[in-house]
């Protein structure tokens, strides 16, 4: 639904489109530098487009890397130095995946000269897009939006609009207006957007009105959708009961054909990647052996989805000694852990005997992270709708944990639950690889906010 919000620019889309045709015009430009005019340029070219495979590879393995390392993400692009780092490393992810391929299929000719010159344009040209972009956000002309609600609610939205970088929007306080006054500060002020901030009882008239100000030409949304589409996530404070009936997102969660399909797509992806990560997963075996003794596996019961109970298993990343005084959340810095065990999180390996549990059916690939009997009960107590989050299986990896680090107060477990929400209601295969390309980009660099 946030996607179809008013005058929101696609900015992520037009920077994705700018790569493609950048990646295009440098491999061109390579050939014009590479060979002579000519025959023998027309015959390389001829031969370059006679692969679609190594072109659909490239452009694959270019956009892949490129959301791993968030240059879609419009936050990211305020920090010059950090999107040069981000650029130059993508830029090398690439030309290194595509040498690769073209290692692995013969057939497939692109050589060195060609790959390097390519890989060198492709940067400058992202870099610049990337400035470009950024020079618009600080100058683009922003549609005001008129912000109307609980007062509180409403000097938060406009606080938090005004702070936030890829705010399309300049908000206007409409705290204190009556339902009559709405339609016409709207009008007054120029507002091309009004927002309903908190949870409003329809009985004072407000929800009445905003309802036929929204058919009569001027567009009204819901706080939750404006902060959907900006942080990707549903605030729980401005959540109804109702809203979970009448989100049509939320009904995915019953369709069977796609909770079959996302199964398969489960084990066929969880056999894949534990063939892939043995190597890795022996090697740390043999660490957590040597450095900090037995054993090296560590189980634990936690709650899956509906609340059911199993056992995941995890690589041993702290002491024997380390819940001696009862359980306790885990810290970005946790003292408990042993030298060994921080690098293993840090770098997720920790997490891989876990693929044991997707392949046998107690977790997704990605999905709420679970948690520990004790927590679920604590944090249920207090949070609103914290148990909506075990309506669908958990997750290896997260849409939380990629965008908030380690939770461990109850604001933290607040906001942990927003971004869950959010993927229930988003799930789909899109967010599924969006959500691992960024865990992988969360394991090199940690997480942006």
């Amino acid at each position: 639904m946030s996607l179809f919000l008013p005058r929101t620019p696609r900015l992520r889309l037009a920077l994705a489109l700018a790569d493609a045709a950048w990646l295009a015009a440098a491999g061109w430009a390579a050939h014009v530098v590479r060979f002579p005019a000519g025959a023998e340029r027309a015959a390389k070219l001829h031969e370059l487009l006679g692969h679609p495979g190594l072109l659909a590879t490239g452009f694959a393995a270019m956009w892949a890397a490129a959301v791993a390392a968030e240059l879609y993400e419009p936050i990211v692009l305020r920090r010059r130095r950090e999107v040069a780092a981000r650029v130059a490393i993508v830029a090398a992810v690439w030309g290194t995946a595509l040498g690769l391929a073209t290692y692995l299929v013969p057939s497939w000719r692109f050589g060195r000269g060609l790959l390097l010159i390519t890989t060198a344009a492709w940067a400058l040209g992202a870099a610049l897009a990337r400035g470009a972009a950024a020079l618009w956000l600080r100058r683009r002309p922003r549609p005001r939006a008129l912000v109307v609600g609980e007062a509180g609610a409403v000097g938060e939205i406009c606080r938090k609009l005004g702070e936030h970088p890829a705010a399309p929007w300049e908000p206007v306080d409409g705290a204190g207006l009556t339902a009559a006054q709405v339609a016409e500060e709207a009008r007054r002020r120029g507002a091309e957007l009004v927002v309903l901030a908190g949870i409003v009882s329809g009985a004072d008239g407000l929800v009445a009105d905003l309802t036929a100000l929204q058919f009569s030409g001027v567009p009204v949304v819901v706080a939750s959708e404006l902060w959907a589409w900006l942080d990707g996530r549903l605030p729980v404070d401005e959540l109804s009961p109702a809203a979970f009936l009448h989100q049509p997102g939320f009904s995915v969660m019953h369709w069977e054909l796609f909770n079959r399909v996302t199964r398969v797509v489960d084990v066929a992806a969880g056999v894949a990647l534990g063939i892939v990560g043995l190597p890795v997963l022996l090697l740390a075996m043999a660490a957590v052996l040597v450095l900090n003794g037995r054993p090296v596996f560590f189980l634990q019961t936690r709650v899956g989805q509906f609340g059911r109970r199993f056992r995941v298993i995890k690589l041993r990343t702290m002491r024997p000694d380390a819940e001696e005084n009862g359980p306790a959340f885990a810290v970005a810095d946790d003292p408990r852990a042993t030298r060994l065990g921080r690098i293993l999180r840090r770098l997720r390996i920790d997490e891989l005997p876990q693929l044991v549990n997707v392949i046998r059916g107690d977790m997704s690939l990605v999905g709420p992270r679970p948690e520990r009997p004790e927590f679920v009960a604590e944090l249920a107590r207090t949070i609103p709708y914290y148990t909506f989050r075990l309506a669908v299986p958990p997750g290896l990896t997260g849409w939380a944990q990629v965008n908030m680090p380690s939770a461990v107060s109850g604001d933290e477990h607040r906001r942990k639950l927003e971004y869950d929400l959010y993927f229930i209601r988003e799930r789909s295969f899109g967010i599924y690889l969006l959500t691992l390309l960024r865990t992988a980009s969360v394991a090199l660099v940690g997480t942006r906010r």
